[in-house]
């Protein structure tokens, strides 16, 4: 398996872990709040920077986008990083908000290339 695609579309398998990210991302967000919220958003912002750069060097987006964002949230926690409890929540909902209206676009540089997308 490829860890690149130029297909916009999620693969089932892709699908499968986007849900696995959604629903355990909800479910510490609801259990934790705003410490979950402060570090998650950090964690999400880098793995965004992360998908980022296959699309801006090689026009590809790298597959299992929800889970490389999960893994930089892992990440984050296990640097137990503090600084981002200081920031509000309005101010992650907000930061999340900008990076996602950054990437979402970003990610349409993924493009086929002849009739085939791999």
């Amino acid at each position: 398996m490829r860890l690149t695609t130029t297909d916009q579309r999620l693969d089932r398998i892709e699908v499968a872990t986007t849900a696995l990210a959604v629903v355990a991302s909800t479910g510490l967000y609801l259990r934790y709040r705003h410490p979950y919220l402060a570090r998650g958003v950090v964690g999400d912002i880098a793995g965004l920077a992360i998908a980022s750069i296959p699309l801006l060097t090689r026009r590809r987006r790298l597959r299992h986008e929800a889970l490389i964002c999960l893994t930089g949230i892992g990440a984050v926690y296990a640097t137990s990083m503090r600084w981002p409890l200081r920031f509000p929540e309005p101010v992650w909902w907000s930061a999340i908000a900008l990076a996602l209206t950054a990437y979402v676009p970003l990610r349409r540089l993924a493009r086929p290339r002849g009739r085939q997308a791999t």
